[in-house]
């Protein structure tokens, strides 16, 4: 992990090498940056777009992204989606390597992150019971401050891989090219996304899951038996955790197993609360579209081979089972790992 620990020192403010140049950001192009009829909801979502935007590309260029990949609502939206998708309140990352620590890497980042200043932004970084998140100050909205979660998750099971952001007009103020940033692999996104609406369901998730099946390009593109491999198995490891050197993915929830029937229900019945998505989509689609979008997007999951249906029921008994099939995915990441 030599160089994760360099921004570990205190700093005193400093200044974005991007802000050197010209950062030409008015409130007219934040404005902009809104969608019709967000109200001041929306105009506070696209002043944190804009904020990450810039923070992203100075971390990029200082190299403090290097032991990082970016995942969840934040990754689809600046790598996949473009203004065609919701905003994303979070910062969510995963550490890129198996060896690396998530807690040497999240306090690395935050040093990196704190007292930085980029063109119109002042960032700073609070922790508060192991949870970090950025605050923004700037003069475009009324708040004093905006923040965004900060989230860092165990190394993906896929190769990160490196995107571009979807070209925006607000992205021709930033003066300096973004550039393409290491991203989890989107079928392991997705698989996440399913993972957890398998214990709860969520309108963010329910959202993203639809916008992508919904761009049939996006969607023909994808290996949908490796979403549906990697959704059992992160499934079986929500219920039963596993290890593998230092790196640890928890168990974080009672056991729960992959009835595939029950996920691919009808959740619009006051399931989810669409005021979770709020002003980040403008206009937000019914609960009723939502569900069944992900419905008919995701009726593949059904198609489950004999080995996922054992592992569909969550039982540690078949750890030998799940770390084969681990072993067996794309890259070889758990290949003599000596995961248990």
């Amino acid at each position: 992990m030599e160089g994760v620990g360099h921004a570990a020192a205190v700093r005193p403010e400093r200044v974005g090498a991007s802000s050197m140049k010209t950062i030409n950001i008015q409130p007219g192009h934040i404005a902009r940056h809104t969608p019709r009829n967000a109200g001041a909801q929306g105009r506070e979502a696209a002043v944190v777009d804009v904020a990450q935007d810039l923070l992203l590309q100075r971390l990029h260029d200082d190299g403090d992204l290097d032991f990082v990949a970016i995942k969840g609502g934040t990754a689809i939206r600046k790598l996949y989606a473009g203004n065609e998708g919701r905003f994303s309140l979070d910062l969510d990352f995963s550490v890129s390597d198996f060896d690396l620590g998530r807690d040497e890497v999240a306090e690395a980042f935050a040093s990196a992150v704190d007292r930085l200043s980029i063109g119109p932004f002042r960032y700073s970084v609070r922790e508060r019971r192991g949870k970090w998140s950025v605050v923004f100050e700037s003069g475009f909205v009324r708040e004093p401050s905006l923040a965004t979660k900060l989230d860092f998750s165990p190394a993906p099971w896929l190769e990160p891989v490196e995107r571009t952001w979807v070209a925006m007009p607000i992205h021709k103020q930033y003066a300096a090219p973004l550039p393409a940033i290491k991203t989890v692999r989107l079928e392991e996104n997705i698989a996440e996304k399913v993972a957890r609406l398998n214990r709860t369901t969520t309108a963010r998730d329910m959202y993203d899951l639809a916008w992508i099946m919904g761009k049939a390009p996006l969607a023909r593109s994808l290996d949908l038996d490796l979403v549906r491999r990697l959704s059992v198995l992160k499934i079986w490891v929500d219920s039963n955790g596993l290890h593998s050197g230092s790196m640890t993915w928890p168990p974080g929830h009672e056991k729960s197993v992959f009835d595939v029937e029950r996920w691919l229900r009808e959740r619009s019945d006051g399931e989810f609360d669409l005021e979770d998505i709020g002003a980040l989509a403008v206009p937000a689609p019914s609960p009723k579209e939502l569900s069944e979008s992900v419905r008919i997007g995701f009726s593949f999951l059904s198609n489950l081979t004999d080995e996922e249906e054992v592992l569909a029921k969550a039982d540690n008994r078949d750890r030998s089972l799940a770390i084969r099939l681990l072993e067996g995915l794309p890259g070889g990441r758990f290949v003599g790992s000596g995961a248990y």
